[in-house]
C-alpha cells in the first residue's frame, strides 16, 4: 500500500488547542494521524511556543516566523496574508509533490507562487473573512482599530479572487460553502465541519450550586461584546450565577464582572479546567453578532454540556437547531435562563442529543471524506 503524504500549513501553532481555528487544525491532525496520513506540518509562529507534542502526530513540524510590524500593514495585500508568505516555506513545499492544505486565507499567499503553479493546493476556510472583519469593525468602539478592520476587510474581498487558483475549497458551514459556490462557480467547493475533541468526553451530572457559563476567546472583540452584554444587560437582571471564562480576558470584561457580585471571570483556564466548567454549566449561553464560520464553542458545548441555549446568528449554516433552545433578545434569554434553570439534565437527556447531531459533525466521517477529497 502506498503512503499517502499532505502537507497541512497552519496560521498558528495548533497546540494548546484553546481557541476555534486551532482546534480545527490540531484534531484533523490527530485524525488524520490515526487513519494513517503521513502530515509533514509547517506552521507560524507569534506569542506561542513550539508544541513537541505535535511531533507524536506528524511526520516533521517547521516553524516560521510571522512578520509582524507597520510596514506589513502598508500593502495592498492583506496582512493576515502578508505577514506569512515565506521563501522558505514555499522551497522547502517544493521539495516534493505531495498535495498542500493551506489552514485559512492567512495561508494562501503561496498561491501565487510560480514554484507551486501546478501542485494541488487545498483552501481549508475558517470563515468569509472580509465579512467576519466588517463584523469586528461595526463592533468596535476604538476609531483606530475601526479603521484597520474596515481597511483589512477591503483588502480581503480585493484579494479574495486570487483563491480561484486553488485545486479545492473546504468550508466549516454550509452557509459558507453557498457563498462560495455563487462567487467561485468554476472550483470544487465541498463543507466539511470542523474537527474538534469528541474522545474522553464524560457527562457530569452536577449537583453543586447552578450557574451559566459563557466561553470563549476573551481578547477578540465579537467574544468582548457578547461577554459584556451578558455581563450589563443579562447577570445584572439575574440571581443566578453566571462565569465567563476565556483566554486573555479584555479589561472591560474584568471591570464590568466586578460590578455584579453574581460574575466571575475565569482567565486562561487549561484544558482540564476548561471542560470541567462546560460539563459543570447547567446552561451553557452562547451568543454572537457575526454568523460567520462554524463556533467550536458551540459543537463543544453540545457535546460536553448540558443545556445550550444560543441566539440564531450563532447557528447560521450549522443544521444544529433541534440540539440547543434559541433566544435572541434579552428579554428572551432571562425568560430562557429562568426556565432551563428549573428542568434537570440527565444522562438520558444527553443521549437523546446525541442522537440529533448529524453524522456529518463525526470526526470519523469527516476524515474519511477529507482523504478521498484529497487523494482521490
Amino acid at each position: 500500500m502506498n503512503e499517502k503524504h499532505l502537507h497541512i500549513i497552519s496560521f498558528d501553532i495548533p497546540f494548546p488547542a484553546n481557541y476555534g481555528g486551532v482546534i480545527d487544525v490540531f484534531y484533523k491532525i490527530k485524525e488524520l494521524f490515526k487513519a494513517g496520513i503521513k502530515v509533514h506540518l509547517h506552521t507560524f509562529q507569534y506569542g506561542r511556543d513550539y508544541a513537541p507534542v505535535l511531533e507524536m502526530f506528524c511526520e516533521e513540524v517547521h516553524y516560521y516566523p510571522r512578520k509582524t510590524g507597520i510596514l506589513y500593514n502598508m500593502s495592498s495585500t492583506p496582512y493576515i496574508i502578508l505577514s506569512r508568505i515565506c521563501g522558505k516555506l514555499i522551497h522547502k513545499l517544493n521539495e516534493d509533490s505531495y498535495p498542500i492544505l493551506c489552514e485559512g486565507m492567512h495561508t494562501c499567499g503561496l498561491l501565487l507562487s510560480p514554484i507551486l503553479v501546478d501542485r494541488k493546493i487545498i483552501y481549508r476556510s475558517s470563515n468569509i473573512e472580509h465579512h467576519y472583519y466588517r463584523g469586528l469593525a461595526k463592533n468596535e468602539r476604538n476609531i483606530f482599530k475601526r479603521f484597520y478592520y474596515n481597511k483589512e476587510a477591503q483588502k480581503l474581498e480585493n484579494w479574495e479572487n486570487n483563491l480561484s487558483k486553488a485545486s479545492l475549497f473546504l468550508t466549516v458551514s454550509k452557509e459558507d460553502q453557498k457563498y462560495y459556490e455563487n462567487n467561485f462557480p468554476d472550483n470544487k467547493i465541498e463543507n466539511i465541519f470542523s474537527f474538534f475533541q469528541q474522545d474522553g468526553i464524560n457527562f457530569v451530572e452536577n449537583k453543586a450550586k447552578k450557574y451559566v457559563l459563557f466561553h470563549g476567546k476573551l481578547s477578540v472583540q465579537e467574544n468582548i461584546t457578547s461577554a459584556n452584554r451578558i455581563i450589563n444587560e443579562i447577570a445584572s437582571k439575574s440571581n443566578y450565577s453566571f462565569i465567563m471564562a476565556g483566554m486573555d480576558p479584555d479589561k472591560s470584561i474584568i471591570e464590568n464582572a466586578n460590578q455584579h457580585n453574581n460574575v466571575e471571570v475565569i482567565s486562561n483556564p487549561d484544558d482540564n479546567k476548561m471542560e470541567s466548567l462546560i460539563a459543570g454549566a447547567h446552561i451553557n449561553l452562547l451568543l454572537t453578532d457575526q454568523p460567520t464560520g462554524l463556533k467550536l464553542k458551540l459543537l463543544n458545548s453540545i457535546y460536553q454540556g448540558k443545556h445550550c441555549l444560543v441566539n440564531e446568528k450563532m447557528l447560521v449554516g450549522s443544521g444544529l437547531d433541534k440540539c440547543v433552545d434559541i433566544a435572541n433578545s434579552n428579554d428572551e434569554i432571562i425568560d430562557s435562563i429562568q426556565n432551563l434553570m428549573q428542568k434537570s439534565f440527565t444522562i438520558e437527556d444527553y443521549e437523546q442529543r446525541k442522537k440529533l447531531i448529524p453524522d456529518e459533525y463525526c470526526n470519523q466521517y469527516k476524515v474519511e471524506k477529507l482523504i478521498k477529497l484529497i487523494f482521490d
